[in-house]
């Protein structure tokens, strides 16, 4: 079995919604290259959960078309400002955040001010400890007199990105029982992955062998570290293709892999020896 380095050469993780990883995977077969880094690539921009808002209600208003005086910005404003929000699960409760997801229950966040006053993210009360928020200066309004807001958001587990003609018409009804007209559904953006791109040269190895290396750049919003976003796309790939390997070997295999913990595996860079093989 040949055994691949996968080295990280270069980390910016200055910005807390932008980090950004480049990945060195040698050597690599003539050829293999492009197969690895496009397969990892759509894995990473299309199948990677995340958690995003999906529903909002504000003060009582039927549509995102409603005119609000005592608002510097319109709906859609809003709309758009709310789409800039970062969650990140935490790693504390995973087991109850899953067991939520299961039974159907959305996680909800309230804002709940008196202007006149900036309303940011960070006003919000979220589901602790099941959420946290990256970016808690985001911008979502200006209320110019003294005003109440109330803003109720509903937060959901997805993946890739979820159009308002994508929701099945059974939840639109359930809104409905709600309070007519009163729930706003919003596009959503569920991946954490912003940006992926890969480029492959030809190396020579140890033996004077012609090889290729891949080298996979890898841009994510925070909620997920890149390093994690593929570990999470090669498991993705690994489902795919596990109908076709199913034996007792190749499950052994599986289980040893499912069981790692991205935190703790380790990439090498320009301060470690530490290789994955």
């Amino acid at each position: 079995m040949s055994k691949y380095k996968i080295s990280c050469i270069e980390s910016d993780n200055k910005d807390p919604i932008n980090q950004r990883q480049l990945f060195l995977i040698q050597p690599l077969e003539v050829g293999h290259g492009i197969t690895l880094g496009n397969a990892l690539r759509r894995s990473l921009l299309s199948d990677v959960t995340g958690y995003a808002i999906n529903a909002l209600r504000i003060n009582g208003f039927q549509h995102e078309f409603n005119v609000v005086p005592y608002l510097k910005e319109d709906l859609m404003e809003i709309i758009l400002n709310l789409k800039q929000v970062v969650f990140k699960p935490s790693t504390f409760l995973p087991k109850e955040l899953e067991a939520i997801e299961a039974s159907g229950n959305k996680l909800k966040a309230v804002l709940n001010v008196k202007g006149p006053m900036i309303v940011t993210a960070s006003m919000f009360l979220l589901p602790y400890p099941y959420l946290t928020l990256l970016n808690p200066s985001q911008y979502i309004c200006t209320i110019v007199d003294e005003s109440n807001l109330y803003l109720e958001v509903d937060i959901e587990k997805g993946k890739a990105y979820k159009l308002i003609e994508d929701i099945p018409k059974e939840k639109h009804l359930d809104r409905l029982k709600e309070g007519p007209g009163k729930t706003i559904f919003i596009d959503s953006s569920y991946n954490p992955v912003k940006n992926v791109n890969y480029k492959v040269k030809l190396i020579n190895d140890a033996q004077g062998n012609i090889k290729e290396a891949l080298l996979f750049d890898v841009t994510t919003n925070g909620s997920m570290s890149p390093k994690r976003a593929l570990l999470e796309g090669s498991k993705i790939l690994i489902n795919i293709f596990a109908p076709i390997l199913l034996t007792d070997s190749y499950m052994t295999l599986s289980e040893k892999l499912f069981a790692l913990e991205p935190e703790k595996i380790i990439f090498e860079d320009e301060n470690s020896e530490e290789l994955i093989k």
